[in-house]
């Protein structure tokens, strides 16, 4: 396989996926597009792999598996789960009376949604969760509910592994109950094609995946999420690392950038908000 047509192939994954691949993780994509180009050429003779993958879709989804990053673990970025229960989980409490609507938009294997469900139940918060990604072997991950001790960090979100001793063995690892895993729906979705989004969520968190799109793409993904997902009032965050990358030209309107010491995450307005900035005029 010549780098032209190795280029062909990452340009076909940000075209499916709006994921523009980093340096450090198109090694592994060519070591197994190389590995599947030897095993398809020994089963259909001449057919290069790009020829293969614009013919059979399975393919193009094992390939966009194996493409995505997917490491992650319980509690990740503590001082945004500190956030949640000292500030908006209370304010969505009462905004909402009922059950808190929560996305997981990159769930990747469950850890992100798990956590916001342990999070809230611990706080006597009822919710409805989604967990969505692209990759069908980590959805298949997170309906498992099963993780190796290296899901917990020694460090950061430590001072929430309280709320996983229930579920942990001798050795450190997890198994998520049948109960706690039925309360979680779990589905895929290409946030690049901007289709299936969930609606009236209250809390949509979409992290560590802004870092892999294009401007326009980040842009695209957040008016959709703002205009079809989130509630008024509702609440976004993305990982920390990626806040300062959403500047004006990319946020929409409607967001406004709230901090809690170091910690950014956005609000979507409400009319509220607008009536008490006309009267300031």
């Amino acid at each position: 396989m010549t780098d032209q047509e190795f280029a062909k192939i990452i340009q076909l994954i940000t075209k499916s996926t709006g994921i523009i691949p980093r340096d450090s993780h198109t090694t592994g994509i060519k070591n197994y597009v190389e590995k599947r180009e030897e095993e398809i050429s020994s089963e259909t003779k001449a057919v290069s792999y790009f020829d293969f993958l614009s013919t059979d879709t399975n393919e193009m989804r094992n390939l966009i598996d194996y493409s995505t990053v997917n490491e992650t673990y319980f509690f990740r970025e503590e001082a945004q789960f500190d956030v949640l229960k000292n500030k908006v989980f209370p304010v969505l409490a009462e905004m909402c009376g009922k059950k808190i609507k929560i996305w997981s938009a990159a769930s990747s294997s469950g850890e992100e949604i798990y956590s916001l469900y342990l999070l809230a139940k611990s706080m006597g918060i009822c919710t409805d969760c989604i967990a969505s990604d692209i990759n069908r072997r980590m959805l298949s991950a997170c309906e498992a509910g099963v993780y190796k001790k290296k899901a917990l960090r020694t460090v950061d979100g430590a001072k929430f592994h309280n709320l996983l001793e229930d579920f942990m063995d001798a050795d450190g690892n997890l198994s998520i109950p049948d109960e706690i895993r039925a309360n979680v729906e779990k589905k895929r979705i290409n946030l690049a094609k901007l289709l299936d989004y969930p609606k009236g969520q209250h809390l949509v968190f979409v992290r560590n995946v802004f870092i892999y799109f294009s401007s326009d793409m980040k842009k695209r993904i957040l008016e959709k999420i703002v205009a079809e997902s989130l509630v008024p009032g509702g609440y976004l965050f993305v990982s920390m690392n990626e806040v300062a990358s959403l500047d004006k030209t990319i946020l929409p309107e409607q967001l406004e950038k709230m901090s809690d010491g170091k910690v950014f995450y956005f609000r979507k307005k409400n009319k509220e908000d607008v009536w008490n900035k006309i009267s300031k005029l």
